[in-house]
C-alpha cells in the first residue's frame, strides 16, 4: 500500500523553507552591516555629527531656509571651546543696531557664514568687534552659519538693506559655491536656489519645504551610523563632482552671478562691496586659488584673507574655523584693505 502525504504538508514545508532562507539571508545582511560598521569606526570614521547652534538658534524660514530666533540665547559648546551666543531682537549674532542712522559715523555690514557668524569664538572675538574699534565704525554682523551666497543675496535684499550701510563685506570660504546648487543642506534642511537662465537669476524652492518624514528618519539614523554617514558624504562627493563639471565651461558661474547681483544691490543702495576669502573647508589649494583669480578678474575687490595666515596658530584645533587670533588677523587685515582702496571715502 502506498501513502501519500497531504498537499498542505509540501506548501508548509516549503513556507518554511522560504522563512529560513529569508532569516540567513537577513542574519547574513545583519553580520555584514555590524562588521562593516565596526571597520568603519576603528580606521576612524564616525556618525554624522550635528552642530549644536543648529538645534539651539535656529527657526524655519519660509525664504532662507533657516534663520535665527530672534531674542535667544545659550550656551555653544562642542569638544573645541563653549563660548556664549545671543541673538538679537532682528536676528543676529549681534548688538542692537537700529535701522536709521544716528550720526555721520560710517556704517558696515558684514554678510557671511560660520566664519562671519563667529562659529567657535565669543562675540566679542569676533573680527567684525575688532574691525569696530580699530576703525572706529559701526559694524553690523549679519553671519549666520551655514548660509551660502544665495541666502546672503535674498537676506540683503529684504532685510540688509534697511541698514543703509557705506560698504557691505561678504566672507567666503570653500564650501559656499557648491552649496548655492544646493535644494537641501545638512541633508535635512531645505534652502531656495538660483539657476541662471542666460544672464537672469531666477529664484527657485521658495517656499522653501518642511523636513519629510523620510529625511528625519535618515537624519536620525546618520547620526548613529558611520556607514550611512559615509555613503550620505560619498553620495554628496559625487553631487559635488557633478557641479565642478558643470562649472567647466563657465567656471563659478552661478555663484559669480549671485557675487554681481550683491554688488549691484549694494551700488544702488550707495554701498561698496568688497568680498573676504579664506581657503579653509576647499577641497584643493589650487581650486581655491583659481576661484580668488577669477573674482578678481571680473573686477570685484578681494581680500584672500590666507596672505601670512598661520594655521597652526590661528585656526581652532580639530575644527577649522578661525580662533580669536584668527579673527584679530583677519579684521588687520580688512583694515588694511579698507584703508588703501578709499572703501570708506578718504579719511
Amino acid at each position: 500500500m502506498t501513502f501519500y502525504a497531504a498537499p498542505d504538508y509540501y506548501t508548509d514545508m516549503k513556507k518554511r523553507s522560504v522563512l529560513r532562507n529569508v532569516a540567513l539571508l537577513g542574519l547574513s545582511v545583519a553580520v555584514a552591516l555590524f562588521v562593516t560598521e565596526s571597520a568603519l569606526r576603528i580606521t576612524g570614521r564616525k556618525p554624522l555629527v550635528v552642530n549644536p547652534e543648529q538645534t539651539l538658534f535656529w527657526h524655519y524660514h519660509p525664504e532662507l531656509g533657516w534663520a535665527h530666533e530672534p531674542g535667544v540665547e545659550g550656551v555653544f559648546e562642542k569638544p573645541q571651546f563653549r563660548t556664549l551666543v545671543r541673538i538679537n531682537q532682528k536676528g543676529l549674532r549681534d548688538r542692537d543696531h537700529t535701522y536709521e542712522r544716528k550720526d555721520e559715523t560710517k556704517r558696515i555690514l558684514v554678510l557671511g557664514d560660520s566664519f562671519a557668524w563667529g562659529f567657535g569664538v565669543e562675540q566679542t572675538e569676533r573680527f567684525s568687534e575688532h574691525l569696530e574699534e580699530f576703525m572706529e565704525v559701526e559694524v553690523i554682523n549679519a553671519g549666520v552659519s551655514g548660509y551660502s551666497t544665495d541666502q546672503e543675496l535674498l537676506w540683503y535684499r529684504s532685510e540688509g538693506i534697511q541698514y543703509r550701510p557705506d560698504l557691505v563685506i561678504l566672507v567666503m570660504s570653500g564650501n559656499d559655491a557648491g552649496d548655492n546648487h544646493k535644494l537641501r543642506n545638512y541633508m535635512i534642511y531645505g534652502k531656495p536656489r538660483f539657476i541662471l537662465e542666460g544672464e537672469d537669476l531666477k529664484l527657485t524652492g521658495v517656499p522653501v519645504s518642511g523636513v519629510s518624514a523620510q529625511y528625519k528618519v535618515v537624519y536620525y539614523l546618520a547620526q548613529r551610523s558611520a556607514l550611512l554617514n559615509a555613503v550620505l558624504a560619498a553620495r554628496r562627493q559625487m553631487r559635488a563632482r557633478l557641479h565642478s563639471a558643470d562649472d567647466t565651461a563657465t567656471p563659478y558661474e552661478l555663484t559669480r552671478a549671485l557675487l554681481r547681483e550683491i554688488e549691484n544691490v549694494a551700488s544702488g543702495n550707495g554701498a561698496r562691496f568688497m568680498i573676504v576669502t579664506t581657503r579653509v573647508f576647499w577641497s584643493r589649494a589650487d581650486k581655491y586659488a583659481d576661484f580668488v583669480d577669477i573674482l578678481r578678474a571680473d573686477g570685484f575687490s578681494v581680500l584672500d584673507s590666507e596672505a601670512q595666515f598661520d594655521h597652526d596658530t590661528m585656526i581652532i584645533p580639530g575644527d577649522g574655523h578661525w580662533n580669536p587670533a584668527g579673527h584679530e588677523f583677519v579684521a588687520r587685515k580688512i583694515e588694511e584693505y579698507i584703508r588703501a582702496d578709499t572703501l570708506l571715502g578718504a579719511r
